[in-house]
């Protein structure tokens, strides 16, 4: 057993409405504000069919997520199911170790979001100071706890529906037909190169799995929030598209736009009405920062109760059960990134390449329990039957095919070192933490650590919550007396 499983286990304080927040409010922010209108540029109106085929294929994801959270609710996600599948930690830190970047570029770009549209209101805001005070406060709230991120993130959701209502409802009975034509405006290209933007309206999808060790009763809350909050995620965003290309005669004032909503909504509802839709960019961007940062410190959180990440990331507050220093480093790093704005590009990059691995991966993950390993899908809270193979390979094979996109792979081919700038980063970053990964294994192979025991927890989850039995066989330490990094680690 792991020393740290009670002392520095997390506090399961969220009910389902913060769940299901914390997956449609933390993702709207980009998506619904800013990728809806500008992912146009090289498909014009078809956008509208692109977010519906987008969104078949986050459903798929995230009912593999929901289904494999009730066998692992624990912190991290992905980190923690591909660990505890395969019995090892290597691979759940090779697929995560990346998306943390991610995780922090994302805070970072949606924090000045969010001083961008406060500039509606205050033209002579800075964006980016406006975006580190707001990391700042969203720092505070998280730190005392998941019950104050809670709370904030359901009073933000709220509001946040109402000002999407206030455009789409009138904007359903303004909508021209003919500002639909043409449909397709850059041919198979130009839509296939709309996918991957797009899909990153959805990328939030499986962000409550990040927080899986502190919603309350995980074996219906997890799906519920992840699947039920992708079906609305798809429903606003299929609405929203129509009004916006149906009410604005040239699309290409959409893709131009930093404000695409508010740019929509001055067509057809005043400047009252703009300001809402504004209001509303406020509220998205900022409760996306908030999701992000509440997920993000789990990883590192995770890697360190793991025993492969320096042990104070996994320390919590004796009061508020919160990984402060877990915490502390998302902020600082964002921080910086939100004042270096010329780093971000890439980082945000390798957001979208690293979360399309973890989903992936995820998905493989998911249907190798289901047919190979019933002694582990036998724990989940449902069994969904022979379709689930369906939802399977649709996310297997439409996020390979996105990886594939994201990636730009042919410039390996073609020496165009300019597209390349996702693996350029991806590269030098995945071996710098495989580097920090050997060390810590090192350290604990020097120390005798027991990665068994380790790995008999889920981290974030007092031991008395969770039967750790689930593997075939227990392994003998006697038999492998010097593991190696790939195998039972």
């Amino acid at each position: 057993m792991s020393p740290q499983s009670t002392e520095n286990s997390l506090s399961r304080s969220m009910g389902p409405m913060g769940a299901m927040a914390t997956v449609v409010a933390g993702t709207l922010g980009a998506g619904l504000f800013v990728t809806l209108g500008t992912a146009s540029s090289t498909t014009g109106p078809s956008v509208i069919l692109v977010v519906a085929i987008s969104g078949l294929l986050a459903m798929a994801i995230a009912t593999n997520y929901s289904w494999i959270a009730t066998i692992f609710p624990g912190a991290a996600g992905s980190y923690t199911y591909i660990s505890r599948t395969f019995d090892s930690r290597l691979p759940g830190f090779v697929v995560t170790w990346s998306k943390w970047l991610g995780y922090m570029a994302a805070c970072a770009t949606l924090a000045i979001g969010f001083g961008t549209y406060l500039n509606v209101f205050y033209p002579g805001v800075d964006a980016t100071v406006a975006g580190f005070v707001l990391l700042t406060v969203l720092f505070l709230v998280n730190l005392v706890g998941t019950k104050g991120y809670s709370v904030s993130q359901n009073v933000i959701f709220g509001f946040l529906i109402l000002s999407i209502l206030v455009l789409v409802i009138p904007g359903l009975f303004s909508i021209d037909a003919a500002n639909y034509q043409p449909f397709f405006t850059g041919g198979f290209d130009g839509f296939v190169a709309a996918a991957v933007p797009l899909f990153y309206a959805y990328i939030g999808i499986a962000v409550a799995a990040q927080m899986g060790a502190e919603v309350k009763n995980p074996g219906r809350n997890l799906p519920l929030a992840m699947v039920g909050g992708t079906a609305v995620l798809i429903v606003l965003y299929m609405l929203t598209a129509a009004v916006i290309y149906g009410v604005v005669g040239d699309y290409t004032v959409l893709a131009n736009s930093d404000r695409p909503l508010a740019t929509a909504a001055e067509v057809f509802l005043g400047d009252v009405g703009t300001g809402i839709v504004a209001f509303g960019g406020l509220l998205a961007t900022a409760s996306s920062v908030h999701a992000v940062m509440a997920a993000g410190i789990k990883m590192p959180y995770s890697w360190s109760w793991d025993r492969v990440f320096p042990q104070f990331f996994s320390s919590v507050s004796s009061r508020f059960r919160t990984p402060h220093w877990s915490l502390l480093t998302l902020w600082g790093v964002s921080s910086f990134l939100t004042f270096w704005s010329g780093g971000l590009e890439g980082a945000l990059a390798i957001a979208t390449f690293s979360y399309l691995i973890a989903y992936f991966t995820v998905s493989i993950t998911a249907g190798w329990v289901y047919a190979r390993r019933a002694d582990i899908a036998s724990r989940a809270a449902f069994q969904p039957g022979a379709w689930f193979y369906v939802s399977v390979v649709v996310a297997v094979v439409g996020s390979g095919g996105l990886l594939t996109q994201a990636a730009n792979w042919t410039a390996l081919f073609t020496g165009e070192f300019g597209a390349l700038s996702t693996l350029a980063i991806y590269v030098p970053w995945l071996a710098v933490g495989l580097v920090v990964f050997a060390v810590y294994w090192y350290l604990g192979d020097r120390a005798g650590t027991d990665v068994g025991a380790i790995l008999d927890t889920l981290p974030g989850v007092p031991s008395d919550e969770w039967d750790p039995n689930i593997r075939e066989t227990d392994p003998d330490p006697s038999d492998d007396p010097t593991p190696s990094p790939g195998a039972g680690d």
